[in-house]
């Protein structure tokens, strides 16, 4: 039987605009490589309940955030026996959730920053700050590319203001210590942890604006001590093999030597600027090649 296979993109998120761009270089490399599909753009989860996929051998969700990354679509995909790119319901739950993700990873003896989970009336500036200290970040748990993220420098007001917009999200609220250091993109894929990228910009911290917008923003490979690699590496596979995630990329800064997982991304952006298939090539892995192993029709290298 000859593969046929439904890209599903586009979604419900703050991340549609990405994954619609994700969905684009997926079909454009599956064209190349002259294997049937269709790619189809919906806005909710009921959206994907109508779609016909019996005459699909596979899916590929090119979906960043909302429903197609936090277990939903993997769900109904799991009770129509199809086969799908990513990790299972639960496994997608975990790691779309920030506060899930740091019990998983402090259960591993994975460094994590400190951190508290608000509620609109719960904890005030002065109860937060000090136990995290003045300099902090206020993040949405559930939304990904820096959405609803503000850096509070000693500020009561800026507090309550980043507090407000992070509660817009509808996604509950988490409040990190200001963890100082290198900020890094951590990509692994078929057992293996790929190069790693720095990335510099300009901004107080790795906003939205500095992954997307921003011309002052790089990413470079970067060599890292031995010693952190090697923790690094360990990571990576412990929670790999937890979660089974075949694949992720994770968001991680190095300090005083040591890295502290941010946060994990389960179905990474696909794009031409995205640098999970960057690290990808840097490792030997040429862009289609990766979307034949994410559709399970090549073997890993």
């Amino acid at each position: 039987m000859s593969e046929n296979i439904a890209i599903i993109t586009g979604g419900n998120s703050s991340e549609r605009e990405v994954a619609e761009q994700t969905a684009e270089t997926v079909s454009q490399s599956l064209s190349r490589q002259h294997i049937h599909h269709q790619l189809f753009n919906i806005t909710s989860i009921n959206d994907l309940y109508q779609l016909d996929l019996t005459s699909f051998t596979r899916v590929f969700l090119a979906l960043h955030g909302g429903f197609g990354e936090n277990g939903q679509a993997q769900s109904y995909l799991d009770f129509l026996g199809i086969t799908y790119n990513g990790p299972s319901p639960t496994s997608s739950s975990i790691c779309m959730d920030k506060i899930l993700t740091k019990l998983v990873a402090r259960g591993l003896h994975i460094n994590v920053p400190r951190y508290v989970e608000i509620t609109d009336t719960s904890l005030s500036y002065e109860e937060i700050s000090g136990a995290l200290g003045t300099k902090l970040i206020v993040k949405p748990v559930r939304e990904g590319c820096s959405f609803g993220v503000s850096l509070i420098e000693n500020s009561p007001d800026a507090f309550y203001k980043a507090r407000q917009h992070a509660l817009s999200f509808n996604a509950g609220i988490l409040v990190e210590e200001y963890i100082p250091g290198r900020e890094l993109s951590v990509c692994f894929l078929a057992g293996e942890l790929l190069p790693s990228f720095q990335l510099d910009f300009q901004t107080p911290f790795f906003s939205y604006d500095a992954k997307f917008s921003s011309p002052h923003t790089t990413a470079s490979l970067i060599d890292l001590k031995p010693s952190t690699q090697g923790v690094l590496q360990r990571n990576c596979k412990l929670i790999a093999h937890t979660l089974e995630l075949d694949y992720f990329r994770a968001d991680v800064i190095i300090h005083d030597d040591l890295p502290y997982l941010i946060e994990l991304n389960t179905l990474p952006g696909l794009t031409s600027h995205s640098l999970f298939p960057k690290a990808c090539m840097a490792y030997g892995w040429n862009f289609d090649e990766l979307i034949l192993y994410l559709n399970n029709l090549v073997p890993a290298k």
